[in-house]
C-alpha cells in the first residue's frame, strides 16, 4: 500500500449513517485526505479552528469534464450543505448528529470546490483515538456505486483478520438499501455488484459466504484479502462457518448438550459453566468462540480458557449482541 494515497477514516464517522451520493463523498474523502497529517489520537490537545479546502473538480469528476457536469455541481451545491453522519453510541445513549460539510462554493472558471468545516464538526474528521479504517484513496474515489462506496472502507477495515461477519439487517442499512425487503432483491441488486465492482476496481479480493438461521440468510461472512495474496486464514472461516451454520439449526437442548461436550476441554469454573449452558446468550456465543479457537481462525496469546472467559465475561450484561454493534466494536472476529 502507498502510504502517500492512504487515508485514514476514523471510525465515528465511518460507522455513522451518511447521506452521502457519489460525488459528495469523493469530496469528503479529499478533505480527509487534506487533514492526513493533522488527525492525531490525541485530540484534545489539538488547537481547533474553523478550515478552508480547496479540492479541484478532477478529483471529483475522475476523468470527465467538468464543463459537461454543470447541473450536477449544481445539485452537489444544492444538497451536501444538508447531508448528515448520524453517530449513535446506543450502549451510553449519546446520539449525535452532524453536517460535515456546513458551506461549499464553486466557480466554473477556476474549477475548485471551497469547503468549509468548523470548528466543532473538525474533531470528528482528526480524532483517530476511538479506532479508524485505512485505504488507498486511488481505489476509493475508482467506484462508480454507492453501495461500492459504502463497502468498501468497511471491509478495509477488515483485511488483516481476512473476515467480517454481519447480521444481514444491520448490513441493509449500513448501505442504505432497506427498500430491498427480500434478501435475494438484495443480493441481487445491491450485495453482488458491490463485491463484484470492488473485486474488479480495488486491491480486494472478496468473497462472500451466506450462513443461515432456519431457511433464511442471517448472516453474511466477507472473506477478504489483498489481492495477489492468499489469506491463510480463509480455509479456517469456511469450518467456523460450517459449524456456526449447523448449530443454527440444532434447539435448543441439542446446543446444550453439544456445550456441555465442548467444555470438558476448558477450565471455566462451575459457575461459569453453569451460566454457560443454561444462559442461550452465553450459549450461542461460547459455541462461535470454541469452534474459532478450535480450528485456528483466531490468534490466542494465553489459554484458550482465558481467551474465551475474556469475551464472554468482561461485561457483567453478558456478551454483547451482535445485531447492533457498537460504534467501536472491533466486529465479532479479532485477531
Amino acid at each position: 500500500m502507498n502510504d502517500e494515497l492512504v487515508i485514514r477514516e476514523p471510525l465515528t464517522l465511518l460507522l455513522g449513517r451518511s447521506e452521502f451520493s457519489l460525488y459528495e463523498r469523493r469530496l469528503y474523502w479529499n478533505i480527509l485526505k487534506a487533514l492526513k497529517g493533522e488527525q492525531t489520537f490525541d485530540v484534545k490537545s489539538y488547537r481547533v479552528e474553523d478550515r478552508q479546502f480547496r479540492i479541484h473538480y478532477s478529483d471529483v469528476f475522475i476523468g470527465e469534464n467538468s464543463h459537461a457536469q454543470t447541473n450536477v455541481i449544481l445539485k452537489i451545491l444544492d444538497k451536501v450543505t444538508s447531508r448528515k453522519i448520524k453517530i449513535f453510541d446506543q450502549d451510553k445513549g449519546k446520539y449525535t448528529f452532524i453536517v460535515p460539510i456546513p458551506y461549499i462554493h464553486y466557480e466554473a472558471n477556476k474549477g475548485y470546490f471551497d469547503i468549509n468545516i468548523n470548528s466543532v464538526v473538525l474533531p470528528f474528521f482528526i480524532d483517530l483515538s476511538k479506532g479508524y479504517s485505512q485505504y488507498e484513496l486511488s481505489a476509493a474515489v475508482s467506484l462508480s456505486s454507492e453501495y461500492s462506496q459504502v463497502l468498501f472502507p468497511r471491509l478495509t477495515r477488515f483485511i488483516d483478520t481476512g473476515l467480517w461477519r454481519v447480521d444481514v439487517t444491520e448490513l441493509r442499512e449500513t448501505m442504505n438499501a432497506q427498500k430491498y425487503v427480500r434478501y435475494s432483491n438484495f443480493k441481487q441488486m445491491v450485495l453482488s455488484n458491490a463485491v463484484a465492482e470492488i473485486n474488479r476496481k480495488t486491491y480486494l479480493d472478496v468473497q462472500i459466504v451466506e450462513q443461515k438461521e432456519g431457511r433464511s440468510v442471517k448472516w453474511i461472512n466477507f472473506i477478504i484479502r489483498r489481492q495477489g495474496n492468499a489469506n491463510p486464514k480463509a480455509r479456517y472461516y469456511a469450518l467456523v462457518n460450517n459449524d456456526l451454520q449447523k448449530a443454527s439449526e440444532l434447539s435448543l437442548a441439542e446446543k446444550q448438550k453439544k456445550a456441555a461436550e465442548f467444555l470438558y476441554n476448558y477450565q471455566f469454573t462451575d459457575s461459569q459453566k453453569k451460566t454457560i449452558v443454561q444462559n442461550e446468550q452465553y450459549l450461542n456465543e461460547f459455541l462461535r468462540l470454541d469452534s474459532m479457537v478450535t480450528h485456528g481462525a483466531v490468534t490466542v496469546a494465553t489459554t484458550p480458557t482465558r481467551y474465551i472467559a475474556g469475551i464472554l465475561f468482561r461485561d457483567k450484561s453478558g456478551p454483547k449482541s451482535k445485531k447492533r454493534p457498537s460504534q467501536t466494536d472491533p466486529g465479532i472476529f479479532s485477531k
